[in-house]
């Protein structure tokens, strides 16, 4: 039997967590500087301890390039040493697997990738060297691509090259609307475009420009929000120290970036290395921050106002500093259901065929307390969905004009499920 190691932490916490055990640990990696191995761990968000679950260092070094939790199988993935994927048990903390990543296309490189809930997928992008390209063109081809982490066997989805070179530090998956977004880089790093590839085919679904009307450079360390169906992040505003960070999001149709947080967040250095997570039903977004006073902590930010809910100080013994990397929270749009469907032939995600907005009204939208639909056809069912998924209201009108009461639904974002004689269509609903 393993024995679990535990690590006692310093605490800071305002925040009082209303969940349930699981939704309250992150798992991450555990290392040290000077390194000591690298070890599977878990960090316990209320009592501030870190959990040592792999009884020996299951790599030597891995790669900041994307981290993976998939709860239906139990395993943490993550890129190891070598050019290769490792997958560790979250029971034990033991090495599953650890193949070399494989592009049959010719490759070895999967970066920047996350695991999508709701086809249960990991997708990320794979860069390639091109051989023979003229003097001025770049041979670096980047493709949408998903891997198998048992075999290590990459399958690039993108039919052609969707880019050249991109941020190492963010990606987000919607897995609602089945999309990968990501921060195209180029020579110009003012033309930086926030980026979103169709996992359906792999090419691009959006492009924008990052704009930042209240002031801003740099946009990374983002996450998708399962709850309120956004992307979040931490927004640079200088380039040099001491750096000077707001807490944020994006629009990913227009690539404007707006501040969450009022005032500047209190550090001058983060550790950008995809490490962010969400915590949907409390509403806090994670990642590693410094210290002033030295040393590093897991900070916890309310996603409502930006503000510091929880910091959990990482131990430092003798001058060692302890770090947690590459966080996932185990509700992170666990559960989500892909709305938008394939329409490059077969049928559609989620048992969705027929998606047509304009087949039937709902009203008003934002809604207070009733939401009235109406179709051009009897509604033979209706059933209302939160964002990760959970039924909340199901009916079988026989009419073609219902009502639905919201007066004790919360306010987020809801996705109505509209069943007539012309297939099923999907609603979104804001309160």
């Amino acid at each position: 039997m393993n024995q679990l190691k535990t690590l006692f932490l310093g605490t800071i916490c305002t925040l009082q967590f209303i969940v349930n055990a699981q939704n309250n640990i992150l798992y991450g990696l555990i290392r040290t500087n000077p390194a000591s191995g690298i070890f599977l761990g878990s960090m316990d968000v209320t009592s501030g301890q870190i959990t040592q679950i792999s009884p020996s260092s299951v790599v030597p070094t891995y790669v900041w390039s994307g981290a993976a939790l998939d709860l239906n199988t139990g395993k943490y993935i993550f890129s190891g040493a070598a050019n290769t994927i490792a997958t560790v048990s979250l029971m034990d903390g033991q090495l599953v697997s650890q193949p070399p990543i494989n592009n049959p296309n010719n490759g070895g490189y999967f970066e920047n990738f996350r695991f999508n809930t709701s086809d249960s997928t990991l997708y990320g992008l794979a860069r390639k060297q091109l051989q023979g390209m003229p003097p001025g063109i770049s041979s670096v081809a980047v493709y949408l691509a998903s891997i198998n982490p048992t075999s290590g066997a990459v399958t690039e989805i993108s039919p052609q090259v969707i880019g050249q070179s991109y941020a190492g530090q963010s990606s987000a998956i919607d897995p609602h609307q089945m999309v990968y977004y990501y921060t195209a880089m180029n020579a110009n790093p003012n033309a930086q475009l926030f980026t979103g590839l169709d996992l359906y085919n792999g090419q691009v679904f959006s492009a924008q420009p990052f704009s930042f009307p209240e002031g801003g450079n740099i946009f990374d360390n983002y996450t998708y929000n399962c709850a309120d169906t956004s992307i979040y992040g931490i927004i640079r505003i200088t380039t040099t120290q001491p750096q000077t960070y707001y807490f944020g999001k994006i629009d990913p149709q227009t690539g404007v970036v707006t501040r969450v947080s009022n005032q500047p967040l209190p550090f001058s250095v983060y550790v950008g290395n995809g490490s962010s997570t969400i915590d949907p039903d409390a509403g806090v977004y994670y990642f590693e921050t410094n210290l002033p006073q030295g040393g590093y902590a897991m900070t916890g930010l309310s996603i409502a106002t930006g503000a510091v809910v929880c910091q959990f100080p990482l131990p430092v013994n003798n001058g060692v500093f302890t770090y947690f990397d590459m966080l996932r929270h185990p509700s992170d749009c666990m559960g989500a259901a892909a709305y938008r469907p394939n329409t490059n032939g077969g049928g559609g995600s989620a048992g969705i065929e027929n998606l047509d907005p304009n087949g039937s009204k709902v009203y008003p939208n934002p809604v207070d307390d009733q939401l009235n639909i109406e179709s051009t056809s009897i509604i033979y069912s209706l059933i209302l969905r939160d964002a990760k998924g959970g039924i909340l209201f199901e009916a079988n009108p026989q009419e073609k004009f219902t009502k639905i009461s919201f007066e004790h639904i919360p306010s987020g974002v809801y996705f109505l499920e509209v069943q007539n004689e012309h297939g099923l269509e999907l609603l979104k609903v804001v309160k």
